[in-house]
């Protein structure tokens, strides 16, 4: 005997056992569809006279052509996800695993700078740095850290009683814990719009004062006056800036 899926048109052989089980109610293997063998049971493949399906209680129908693949296919995607879990636990351990190494760092780096001073009266730390180069050392033996060099007042106005010449007033401080050597200035003259209208770069020589010991450096918290005169290069020139170098 053979009957016919009505959705999906699939075949399948039967015999007495599965009719009788549960009624002639049967489940389609291939398409899932439950319908009754007996409306659609062919004696020949396929031919025969369809029967009305026998009264009865429904009690769980037999599945037709049940493809084995499918729970093979279904192990396989639970294989599949249990291994993408794996490997997303994986990487999230190592995302873990360098954001922490990463804020270690910063950690570090930022302790380092904001004691950096203390750090930098100590010999084997203040060699090691020069060593790897993080540390400029003049000559002398003076650290150089333009940024430890503050500006506390500038002026420029024209000389009162020479003309075509302009008055530099300026003080800056040494705010490290240690001399270090005289910083080069670079004066920046400016038009209007902050565009560059001269420039000039001074060595300690040119603006210390006759005498001064340039090699004993800037003490720590020493209050340099500077005054320098200076050629006006017209009246373009309305602002000006100092950068410690």
């Amino acid at each position: 005997m053979y009957t016919r899926c009505p959705q999906c048109k699939t075949v399948h052989p039967l015999n007495a056992a599965l009719v009788s089980h549960a009624r002639g109610l049967v489940q389609c293997g291939q398409c899932g569809r439950a319908f009754s063998a007996l409306s659609f049971l062919f004696d020949d493949w396929p031919a025969g006279q369809a029967h009305e399906p026998a009264k009865g209680p429904n009690i769980g129908p037999p599945v037709l052509g049940f493809v084995t693949k499918d729970q093979n296919t279904s192990n396989k995607s639970n294989s599949d996800s249990s291994e993408l879990i794996e490997n997303g636990d994986k990487l999230s351990r190592l995302a873990w695993a360098l954001a922490t190494v990463l804020l270690v760092f910063i950690t570090i780096a930022n302790t380092a700078w904001t004691f950096r001073e203390p750090l930098l009266e100590n010999p084997r730390i203040s060699a090691w740095m020069k060593q790897a180069g993080w540390l400029q050392v003049e000559r002398e033996g003076l650290f150089k850290d333009p940024q430890q060099i503050q500006l506390v007042s500038r002026d420029i106005h024209a000389h009162p009683t020479r003309t075509g010449i302009l008055v530099l007033n300026l003080t800056f401080v040494n705010l490290a814990q240690h001399s270090q050597v005289f910083p080069e200035l670079e004066l920046t003259l400016l038009d209007a719009t902050n565009q560059a209208v001269a420039r000039r770069r001074l060595q300690p020589m040119e603006y210390l004062r006759t005498g001064a010991v340039i090699k004993a450096g800037l003490a720590t918290d020493v209050y340099l006056p500077v005054l320098l005169e200076l050629g006006d290069p017209g009246e373009h020139a309305v602002g000006f800036e100092i950068q410690f170098l």
